[in-house]
Formats: structure tokens, sequence, C-alpha cells
């Protein structure tokens, strides 16, 4: 999250609009040497590896003697499938230029991506005192041995590249997932705490210890280490932005709404913090300047779904439920597997009177990620509204497999199984529900106030009342 890297990023694409319409034009310009190099990278970030190949040649073709264009060239080979000879042209090169850093590194992830794991692994180790870049030769070590299986020698790797750069995000990344993986936070925990009395005035290492509480759930612990973080250096954009993730964990939107800012503030506006900023406006009740922050998120990244979420909540905030209905849909064709999407769509097609599609909508997020609670009670109003009493019935017995411990769910239940006239089956339910959570019995007049005046259901509830 760094402005610089934007502004390199806008530069590499201004020079690869001039290089393609070079290219349509059939127009012979002159590019640079580093300038096919960076069309050449911008390409391999893009994943557009068939472009990246063809510049790699035009470049060989004006500067045939340049061995970075060669690596570039065999690492366009690699991506386009032509592995084989991609790496005969890296081990030739490394056999003219043996110890080349660039060469071996792109030579060792060829050697991984041929099945020779052992191989890669044994070249980098070899390669490793020589190495001016040690941190990143730990860091493809950490990625070689997780692949191998070894992950206690890449547990170690990682660590060792984060000594030496503690900025290095894929490292943090990655050990962080394997962390997680292996279940040994307290492991990294001391790590960084080390780190930290070594060096206490390491912003990187106060930050990436408030990473490590957040990912346990810890959130006031990580709080306070991302203000450490922000007192050693108060651009700090990306502990800024966690801060306001963990303040919106803790539903403290307002402080969460100034570390956003801040975050803008000091890496300036895109399309994420734009959109975290709106949900933090969103959660205050302030609508306007969410929607603004949302539509500011959207115009800077067409494609980021989350943006057209936040449109559609305010939307539905201000009961606008066509407009809704057509940013739910936009981030769903983004993104179709977001169960929260769905969910958005569903009610606002509810608010229109869809119902039919809006319980499919329903069954979708179901589909997607079952668990969450208001798809089973609103997906069973709507059979309920339907006079649809049996499929009511099965989808808040659906929610009860997935929640078991959630009581609302089973006082549903009571009043469907009454309202089709199963007494004695609901009754059953209700000693269930009131064994639950018995305070929540209050639930049952909601659902249906003429129980209040239920003889049966008032003896029932005051058995459990008088043996709590």
């Amino acid at each position: 999250m760094t402005g610089d890297f934007d502004n390199d990023w806008e530069n590499d694409k201004a020079l690869v609009a001039r290089f393609e319409s070079s290219l349509k034009a059939n127009l012979d310009l002159y590019f640079e040497e580093e300038e096919f190099e960076d069309i050449i990278r911008f390409y391999i970030d893009e994943q557009v590896f068939k472009k990246a190949l063809k510049a790699a040649k035009l470049g060989l073709d004006r500067f045939p003697y340049s061995l970075e264009l060669k690596i570039l060239y065999a690492q366009c080979l690699i991506f386009t499938e032509d592995l084989e000879e991609g790496l005969d042209l890296l081990e030739q090169l490394n056999n003219i230029s043996p110890y080349n850093e660039d060469i071996i590194l792109s030579l060792s992830n060829a050697l991984l991506l041929s099945g020779q794991i052992k191989e890669a692994i044994t070249l980098l180790e070899e390669f490793l005192p020589l190495a001016e870049d040690q941190a990143e030769v730990q860091y493809l070590l950490g990625n070689f041995y997780r692949a191998n299986g070894e992950n206690e020698k890449a547990l170690e790797a990682y660590k060792n590249c984060v000594k030496l750069r503690i900025s290095h995000e894929d490292a943090l990344f990655q050990l962080a997932m394997l962390t997680e993986e292996e279940g040994n936070f307290e492991e990294i925990l001391d790590f960084y705490r080390e780190f930290i009395d070594q060096d206490p005035y390491s912003s990187g290492a106060w930050y990436n210890l408030g990473v490590v509480y957040n990912r346990l759930g810890r959130f006031e612990e990580a709080i306070q280490a991302y203000e450490y973080a922000l007192l050693i250096d108060d651009s700090f954009a990306s502990a800024y932005f966690n801060l306001g993730n963990a303040y919106m964990n803790l539903e403290k939107f307002e402080l969460a709404r100034e570390a956003y800012q801040n975050t803008i503030n000091c890496e300036g506006a895109n399309a994420e913090n734009s959109c975290y900023l709106g949900a933090a406006y969103e959660k205050l009740g302030d609508i306007d300047m969410a929607f603004k922050y949302f539509k500011k998120s959207a115009k800077l990244d067409p494609e980021y779904e989350d943006a057209f979420f936040g449109l559609g909540m305010c939307m539905l905030r201000r009961d606008k439920y066509f407009e809704a209905v057509h940013y739910f849909k936009k981030a769903i064709k983004l993104a179709d597997d977001n169960a929260n999407f769905y969910v958005g769509l569903a009610d606002a097609e509810y608010k229109l009177g869809n119902l039919a599609a809006s319980s499919e909508a329903y069954e979708e997020a179901i589909n997607l990620e079952p668990g969450i609670l208001e798809t089973y009670v609103n997906l069973s109003i709507i059979y309920l509204d339907q006079n649809r009493f049996e499929e009511a019935i099965d989808v808040i017995n659906e929610g009860i497999e997935e929640l078991p411990e959630t009581a609302e769910l089973y006082y549903r239940l009571v009043v469907y199984l009454i309202r089709l006239g199963k007494y004695k089956e609901a009754f059953t339910v209700l000693e269930n529900a009131l064994t639950l959570d018995f305070e929540k019995h209050r639930l049952l007049y909601e659902y249906m106030p003429e129980l209040e005046h239920q003889k049966a259901i008032y003896k029932l509830i005051n058995q459990f009342k008088e043996g709590k």
C-alpha cells in the first residue's frame, strides 16, 4: 500500500500503452533497453505472458546481447509453458555468467516448476552465502521447503527473511499462513517480541506483532502494537489501515473512521482504503458520506466488487430498492461466490415484493456459506408469507444443524410447528429452547403474540422458571 508503487505502475502503464500503439500502427518506435525490461515486467506482473514473450523477442532483436532481456525471455518461455526451452536457456546463461543472482533465482523457480524441488533447494542453499539479496533467497527457500513438505525449515527461512527485511510483505504473509496452519502462534509472538527487544524502534516489528494479535482475535493488543508502530513512524499507511480494521472488529466505528482517513492521508486514495472508509461511515449511520466513498472506490477500480456491495447497502438504507438490486447484481457479477452479496440482493428483492427472486438469492447464500443466521430466518419468513409451512420448518431445521446453539432458531421452530398444528413436536422443541436459553422465551410472543395467553405454553415456561 504505497504511493510510490502506484506512481511506478502508472508510468509503466503509459509506457506499455505507447508500445502497444506502435505495434498497432506498425511503427518502428525506438525503445531503450531498460524500457523493454519495464514493459516485459509489467506484462509478467499482469500475467499477460504472451504479450510479455512478444515484447522480449522484440527487445532481443534490438539488443541481442542483453543479459537481462535474455533472462526475462527465459522467464516468459517458462510462463508460456515452454518450460524445457526456458530451463535450457537459464542453464546456458548460468554457465556463461555463474553466480548471477537474477539467473540463479529464475533458474531455481524453473527447477521447481519442472518438479526438481530438491535440485532447486540445493541451488539456493549453495548460493545463499554469496547472495546480495539474502532476504529474497531466504524467502524463496521458504517457498521451496513448503513445497517439499518441510514446514519447520520453511518457518525458519521466512523468519530469516523477515530478520533481514522486516517489510518483506510476501514473507510476512507466508509466515502468517504457516503459523495459522501449524497453530504455533505463541512461537511467532515470541519471535516478534525478541525482535522488538533487540530493536524497540522497529515500526515493522510492532506492526507485524499487531498482525499476529489480530489473527488471534486479540484486538486490543493488536491496537496497542499498531499504535506503537505509528509512534515510531506516523506515515505508516498499512499500520493505520490495520488499526482501522481492529477498531471495526471492536465496533469502535469513529476511531476506525479516523484510522482509515489517516491511511488515505498517508498513501492517497485507492479503491480499498476508500471502500473501508465508506464502510466505517455506513456503520456510523452517515449514509451520504458512505455513499460518497463507496462511489469513489468504484470509480478508482470498476472491478472492486466490495465497493458495489457497499453502494447496494447504502441504497437499502435509503429505501431505494431498485437501485440496491442493481448494485448487488453488479457485485455478484464481479464475484459470484460471496454469500453476503446474495444476502443483500435477497433483502432488496424482498422489499420490492419479489419473493421468488428473494428466496432464490437466500438459497444461493446458504449454499455458498452455511451458518449465516439471517439467511435461515429470512428465507423461512418468505416461505411463511406464502403459507409454505413445511418448507419454512425445513429451512429452520437446516439452520439448527449449522447453528445448534442458537436459541432463536428453536423458538422460531416452535411457532412454525404450532401454526402447522404439530403441538407435540412443538413442545419437545420448546423444552430444548428453554434449556438452551430460557431468557429468550419472550421471542415466542414476538413471533406469535397469541401464545402469551396459551395455557400449556405458559405452564411449561413456568415449570422451567421454577426449576432454575
